[in-house]
């Protein structure tokens, strides 16, 4: 515990920082500016949000991809005067590790058209604005500013920099063509796009990358294969859970390309809807739909960066997970049992140690590739696959929780049951290996209650990527929970600083039992959550019955492992009652104070009152989440910063299995819990924040996400 607390520690000294309400620091310089400095009644101009950024630093475009959220800028405009949408220009792509977002850097304009009305009285008028965004480097940090632009209604003058600024923007969006055809279907790569416009066929075209307007339509990351034969276009790309389930709905898009027009090279976009289940063009062969069959197509041209390098930086953040995973308080009673084998077999011979911890690895490693195989399966097989499924089943945790303590009595010294039962710890006669590698599968079992940091991004990436690639991350993981263990196995003089041999063994030992009945506690109280108190009841029961059996181990002769077996059968049958019981109702828990129960329609009417809402995705077996909900979440600061926003606060709880939680993970691409969503109020999507939450970064969240609303009622 104290080595997670301070790998907690150190994570919050290295927490990005957050800019705050009426900070002067900000790293985005902004300013509002105008394509007109006096304006006539009736007339339509643009106002502007303008954005200088620093070198290394991006802001988003409307579709932020795989993390990030859209520049908002909100109005104050004199009464009849009308505001249209947001003009985002064409994004550029930039990858972190296995993400790829979309937006901007060094400087963008963002155009808002506005009318001015035909009975507009003559005069001064000053525009007051909020705007609101995140810019990132390797940090993310949200930021606003309020801004106010003067003009005049008179005569049409242009204003000569604000113009400028403004034409350039419209240049870089998107052109309507009325020509153009799109259609988007399932396909064997995931979805494919097909488009058919004259515009193609005018010049040579290159560079092309399809940009969704919603996030979830493709995998951002993904390679998109691109084909163009004249006025055709095809695209190929890996889908995103809106896809997941085939093509069903139109989507908004554009297509960025270069092109050479009078020997000048250039950046267009296009905008377009694709229809569902269409396909406008034969290139590249057929492709999947309700009427056709499937065909990859040939030679595709890859665009966008290669899959390799995502890869690489997936299995280098599993890797760097599964060693912190070592310090996590959920494995750490299972390796403090491997801890013991280690410097109980110092002494022991070197290829002995080597060939311990190798085995250790081979369990760890092959319980991490089954779990993922399993996860891969029901991915296949159209069901959700979430890290920690495992302890959703109330019979698992019941028997987990046996399992611990019969751990603890036997670090007691209670009872030595030889290979059967010593293996799941750290024998140290010749069954060490199997007790090696069966200390590897366990760690890796109870190992799910805890997504450390850097696990999310792989665990996300793995879960939607083939089975090789899938399994190999999976893999990784494995060699980081184990690399510890092996690294002394094959380095014993790191052994050498630890005293002698003696006396404080067997107190070591016995001081280890103590973490194995803590967690047995945790498992108890998992299992309240679960099936309330019938089914702890049944828990103690089958408790009592284990230590009914381990007494019985004690007696000699065959009335001895007779009433062993008695108290084995009645520990596996009041084991199995837990299976057979019905989940307790979330209604009939303790009220969690202001915390409500989640739903989709829960959510959107707090929405529509006007209320920002946090929801916390969590559960009992989720050591992470009771971190988080313990300290974060029950600090004053927070908590106050809750009451002063009216922040409707929302809790998922996937304690047990609740599909509709499961499918709500699944569509924001989450591995498993904890998930933390802020949304904004009134409207737009949700900011996802990291499993590891800081007092500064949910209290950021809450002030990005509430600053808009404020303004509007602040102005009225």
């Amino acid at each position: 515990m104290i080595q997670f607390l301070l790998l907690v520690l150190v994570l919050l000294t290295g927490a990005p920082g957050w800019a705050q309400s009426g900070s002067k620091a900000l790293v985005v310089e902004p300013s509002l500016v105008s394509d007109r400095h006096s304006v006539q009644a009736g007339e339509r101009f643009h106002l502007a949000l303008h954005q200088k950024i620093p070198p290394g630093w991006h802001t988003y475009w409307r579709n932020p991809g795989d993390s990030g959220a859209p520049t908002r800028l909100e109005l104050t405009l004199p009464e009849g005067w009308g505001v249209g949408e947001m003009i985002w220009p064409a994004p550029r792509s930039y990858d972190l590790g296995p993400l790829t977002n979309y937006g901007y850097s060094t400087q963008i304009t963002l155009p808002v058209p506005v009318t001015v009305p035909a009975d507009a009285p003559p005069g001064a008028v000053d525009i007051p604005a909020f705007a609101t965004w995140l810019v990132c480097e390797e940090v993310c940090i949200p930021e606003q500013a309020r801004l106010t632009l003067g003009l005049v209604v008179g005569d049409s003058v242009e204003d000569t920099q604000g113009v400028h600024l403004i034409r350039a923007a419209l240049q870089a969006a998107p052109v309507a063509d009325p020509q153009l055809q799109a259609g988007l279907t399932e396909s064997e790569a995931g979805v494919t796009l097909t488009v058919l416009a004259d515009r193609f066929d005018d010049a040579p075209i290159s560079d092309l990358a399809f940009y969704p307007h919603e996030a979830g339509v493709i995998d951002h990351a993904a390679d998109q294969a691109v084909q163009v034969q004249g006025a055709a276009v095809r695209v190929d790309v890996a889908g995103g859970y809106l896809a997941r389930n085939g093509v069903s709905e139109p989507r908004d898009g554009v297509l960025v390309y270069t092109v050479w027009r009078s020997d000048v090279r250039t950046r267009e976009a296009v905008g377009f809807t694709a229809t569902p289940g269409a396909v406008v063009n034969t290139l590249g062969g057929v492709v999947s739909s309700a009427n056709a069959g499937v065909n990859a197509p040939a030679d595709p041209v890859r665009i966008a960066a290669p899959a390799s390098i995502s890869f690489l930086r997936a299995a280098g953040l599993a890797l760097i997970g599964g060693l912190i995973l070592n310090l996590m308080p959920c494995v750490f009673p299972v390796l403090s049992m491997k801890a013991l084998t280690l410097v109980e077999k110092r002494g022991a011979e070197r290829s002995q140690a080597r060939m311990m911890g190798l085995v250790f690895a081979a369990g760890v490693i092959g319980a991490f590739l089954t779990l993922g195989g399993l996860l891969l399966i029901l991915r296949v097989a159209g069901l959700p696959a979430l890290w920690g499924m495992q302890l959703q089943a109330p019979l698992v945790v019941a028997a987990l929780s046996v399992l611990m303590f019969l751990i603890g009595l036997n670090l007691l010294g209670l009872f030595e049951a030889g290979v059967s039962l010593q293996s799941v710890g750290s024998s140290v006669k010749d069954s060490g290996y199997r007790g090696s590698f069966f200390t590897g599968v366990l760690a890796v079992f109870v190992a799910a209650p805890c997504l450390a940091p850097f696990m999310t991004g792989a665990l996300a990436f793995a879960l939607t990527q083939p089975a090789i690639a899938s399994l190999t991350i999976f893999a990784f993981l494995g060699v980081g929970l184990a690399f510890p263990f092996v690294l002394v196995s094959f380095v014993p003089g790191l052994l050498a600083f630890l005293p002698r041999p003696g006396m404080w063994m067997m107190r070591f030992r016995q001081i280890l039992a103590f973490p194995m009945f803590a967690a047995a506690i945790w498992l108890i109280w998992v299992l309240t959550v679960q099936l309330g108190a019938d089914g702890v009841l049944w828990l103690l029961l089958a408790l009592l019955a284990a230590g009914f059996t381990v007494w019985a181990l004690g007696l000699k002769g065959i009335r001895g492992r007779a009433t062993a077996m008695v108290g084995l059968v009645l520990t596996l049958g009041a084991l199995s009652v837990t299976a057979r019981m019905e989940p307790v109702s979330s209604s009939t828990r303790p009220d969690a104070g202001a915390w409500r129960t989640w739903s989709v329609a829960a959510v959107a009417q707090a929405r529509s009152e006007g209320r920002p809402v946090f929801v916390d995705f969590t559960a009992a077996w989720c050591v992470t989440c009771q971190v988080n909900k313990l300290g974060v979440l029950a600090d004053a600061d927070v908590q106050a910063a809750f009451a002063e926003y009216d922040v409707a606060l929302f809790r998922a709880d996937f304690t047990r299995q609740d599909p509709t939680i499961a499918a709500e993970l699944d569509r924001h691409g989450a591995a498993g819990v904890p998930l933390y969503l802020v949304y904004p109020s009134p409207s737009g999507p949700p900011q996802m924040l990291p499993p590891l939450l800081t007092e500064t970064l949910v209290i950021g969240s809450i002030k990005q996400a509430v600053s808009s609303w404020d303004s509007v009622v602040a102005n009225r």
